[in-house]
């Protein structure tokens, strides 16, 4: 099991690249680019914690020390990423309306579930 945690997040910075760029898309949309660029440094810094707490030890030491680090980085990760999804939202509404775009609603939204219960992912919803 740890062996599948360590190698999910030392995987993440690679193959996440939609959890680490894909909330800010909004803010980028919205012309709201500092905001975008943050977002991204702050989850990209958390997908690599773990590593970076890491660096130059071994043994149990370095293993005890990654353990700690990970869940710590993903939920920086996490958080991160549902706190600009739900900003960007705003910042898009308010891009729209400033720019005469008229699209009655459009969500996006952290889901987690799916058939077996441990899949997470995002619900996109659009209404013309």
């Amino acid at each position: 099991m740890w062996y599948s945690v360590g190698g999910t997040v030392l995987g993440a910075p690679i193959f996440g690249a939609g959890l680490l760029l894909g909330p800010a898309a909004g803010h980028f949309y919205a012309e709201n680019n500092r905001r975008a660029w943050v977002g991204i440094g702050v989850r990209t810094g958390g997908a690599l914690l773990p590593v970076l707490a890491t660096v130059g030890r071994s043994g149990y030491e370095g293993l005890g020390i990654f353990l700690v680090a990970a869940p710590i980085g993903g939920a920086v990760v996490l958080i991160s990423a549902i706190y600009d999804i739900v900003i960007a939202d705003n910042a898009a509404r308010r891009y729209n309306r400033a720019h005469g775009v008229d699209i009655s609603d459009i969500r996006i939204t952290p889901t987690a579930g799916g058939p077996r219960g441990n899949q997470i992912g995002l619900t996109v919803e659009v209404e013309l």
